[in-house]
């Protein structure tokens, strides 16, 4: 199989694997095959060092295995000491640096990490990228060493910097995905998230289906809007650039598809929309105008994540009606608007509110909103 074909496989695996279809370690395995390198990992982590960052994500494989003991090993007894790790986080986004040149000459001869974890993982000779993650995060991907008795070649290279944005585009959406709880849900469940808004496209660029946060968002025509059936953005250099990665994700058929990310400003004081568009599964003849053949993951930071009442109920101990009576005081609602979307009285909200109180040990409503918020980041429930 020739190269461009192992590209396009690689690339395939990683849009199935962004979606929680499909596991990191086959696109690993095939991104092995193509560079050519004994193995990699791949790494979301918040933070500019070792103290103040977090771990959202990371993988190791080598030789074609998921090696979780050596990552449990390299996290706990070298990443602490490891003199390379600012410096990566410090890279510029896209700039791809031998592993070597991360390291000073006396810390190659005094490092524990160079010298013992590098070393039985296959990576002193390998080669790291940093990018720009969600967030002010960062995704950062290292290679192991080169398979080639003579090194990295300019192929080898090559290869790892035409993927690049294919990485980090899997680590974007399956990012998104796995905050919503949403990871390896359908096509169809995932309409029913209200963590973010999606838009279902057919072959022809059309809007087959949205769910109800994306109606809204086009509804509202502040920037994005449903033009006749078309997705659209009202600022032109931010329709232009939409325009080319819907090109990329629908491209004609026979040719490969690409995923991509941008963001779309707003005229008010809210931030800007990020949109992530990705081509779903194989191209099909365009005879088949209903079916979806990419998807547009809108989300909207301004809007705080709903909290989920069964999620609530379970960490809180509360019953069904407390939870829900909690939640909604959380989102800022009041008792009488309480009362009057459920049809209770307000005495009987007041009651409900009494019994969480004393169920918690509380007597102030921001103590119970406190609690409730801490629970945000938490995934809601997929229907």
């Amino acid at each position: 199989m020739g190269s461009l074909d192992a590209f396009d496989r690689v690339v395939a695996s990683l849009q199935e694997a962004a979606l929680g279809h499909a596991d990191w370690p086959e696109a690993a395995c095939l991104i092995s095959e193509v560079s050519r390198t004994q193995g990699s990992a791949l790494v979301l982590f918040g933070g500019h060092t070792q103290i103040d960052g977090d771990f959202f994500y990371t993988q190791f494989c080598l030789r074609g295995e998921v090696r979780e003991d050596l990552k449990r090993k390299y996290l706990e007894d070298y990443f602490p000491q490891d003199e390379r790790v600012p410096r990566i986080l410090h890279l510029p986004h896209g700039q791809l640096v031998d592993t070597g040149d991360l390291y000073t000459d006396r810390e190659k001869k005094t490092s524990r990490a160079y010298n013992e974890a590098l070393r039985h993982v296959e990576g002193q000779n390998g080669l790291h990228m940093r990018l720009d993650g969600p967030e002010e995060s960062h995704v950062v991907w290292a290679l192991c060493d080169s398979t080639e008795r003579g090194g990295w070649g300019s192929d080898q290279v090559r290869m790892i910097e035409r993927l690049q944005p294919h990485v980090r585009q899997f680590v974007v959406v399956r990012q998104a995905l796995a905050e919503a709880g949403a990871l390896g849900a359908s096509l169809g469940a995932l309409l029913e998230s209200t963590r973010f808004g999606l838009i279902q496209l057919n072959r022809d660029g059309r809007i087959v289906e949205a769910n109800d946060l994306a109606r809204r968002l086009l509804g509202e025509g502040n920037r994005l809007a449903d033009q006749r059936g078309f997705l659209r953005v009202r600022v032109p250099a931010e329709n232009a650039e939409l325009s080319r990665l819907l090109d990329c994700a629908l491209p004609p058929f026979g040719t490969r598809s690409a995923a991509g990310s941008m963001m779309v400003g707003r005229s008010s004081s809210r931030g800007p929309l990020i949109l992530h568009i990705s081509p779903v599964g194989e191209q099909q003849p365009q005879s088949q105008p209903r079916r979806v053949a990419a998807f547009v993951l809108v989300l909207d930071p301004a809007t705080p994540a709903p909290i989920d009442p069964v999620l609530v109920a379970t960490a809180l101990g509360l019953t069904t009606a407390e939870s829900q009576l909690a939640v909604a005081l959380a989102a800022g609602q009041t008792v009488r608007d309480i009362a009057l979307s459920t049809g209770r009285t307000e005495q009987t909200v007041r009651w409900h509110m009494k019994q969480i109180f004393r169920k918690q040990g509380i007597s102030r409503q921001v103590d119970l909103v406190r609690r409730v918020l801490m629970l945000g980041g938490a995934p809601a429930s997929i229907g």
